[in-house]
């Protein structure tokens, strides 16, 4: 939508610009309606990303789990990361959508980008994140994942914090918020998966939460520069695992399950 509104301003004022300057078939003239369309989209885009801070700072008191914020955050993000990025995201298994919001996202890790593009897939859902703690002592970065509900999560061995953390997305989870976790904790850079920890499994296990998988594919793609033609990446959405399948289960064996089923369908993935 925001960028479809982009493209239509900038062609009807590049036009009328056009008409203005009588505008010959000549190299100078061709070029002068280039460099307004296109500066045209700089300037427009410039101006959607400073009223996207504007209602990020607008609305980080409201509800985290509130949906309108989680849609509006949406919204821009489907142009920031798709359009600006030139990323071409391939959803497969919306039909395994969880059909409320008692469930826990287990993803495997591949760029900084993953949360973004699974968040337009869950997009009628009020998702968080658990994420690093870093994170959250950058100027707004910190305001937005904090307004949509996402948690901290210290890295360090034996922090008490991250015990707090999971205790944390255990009640959102209880109280209506989905809440998404990397159970590798790092990034691969790749379609290969590092090994899980079995923590990590804690909040849908004490939040008697089902499990929502979502396998990514060549994300490693968003992040390079220069490209002339869209990325391709591949999001798949796993059949949910009920809380009832998995509930007689330790932590180590919810991890060893869930890790088979992602392995499994990137080796799928490899072979396409």
């Amino acid at each position: 939508m925001i960028l479809l509104f982009q493209l239509v301003i900038s062609l009807v004022l590049t036009t009328l610009y056009a008409f203005n300057i009588s505008v010959q078939l000549e190299i100078i003239d061709i070029f002068k309606v280039i460099l307004v369309f296109f500066g045209l989209n700089i300037a427009i885009t410039l101006l959607v990303l400073l009223i996207f801070v504007s209602l990020i700072y607008l609305t980080s008191k409201s509800a985290p789990n509130s949906i309108k914020k989680h849609k509006m955050f949406n919204y821009y993000n489907h142009y920031i990361f798709n359009f600006l990025f030139r990323v071409k995201p391939i959803v497969i298994g919306k039909e395994n959508l969880p059909k409320d919001n008692n469930f826990v996202v287990y993803s495997n890790h591949v760029e900084y980008t993953d949360p973004f593009y699974i968040k337009q897939v869950y997009k009628d859902y009020p998702l968080a994140f658990i994420a690093k703690e870093e994170l959250f002592k950058i100027p707004l970065i910190k305001t937005i994942i904090k307004s949509i509900g996402c948690i901290p999560l210290s890295r360090k061995v034996g922090d008490r914090q991250a015990l707090q953390a999971v205790l944390q997305a255990i009640n959102q989870v209880k109280n209506g918020q989905p809440i998404a976790i990397f159970p590798a904790g790092t990034r691969t850079h790749s379609n290969s998966m590092n090994e899980f920890k079995p923590g990590a499994f804690k909040t849908a296990q004490k939040a008697k939460a089902d499990i929502s998988l979502i396998v990514l594919y060549n994300f490693h793609k968003t992040v390079e520069t220069f490209k002339i033609f869209k990325a391709k990446i591949y999001l798949k959405v796993l059949p949910l695992i009920k809380y009832e399948e998995y509930k007689d289960l330790d932590t180590i064996g919810i991890s060893d399950l869930v890790y088979a089923k992602i392995k499994d369908e990137l080796e799928t993935f490899k072979e396409i």
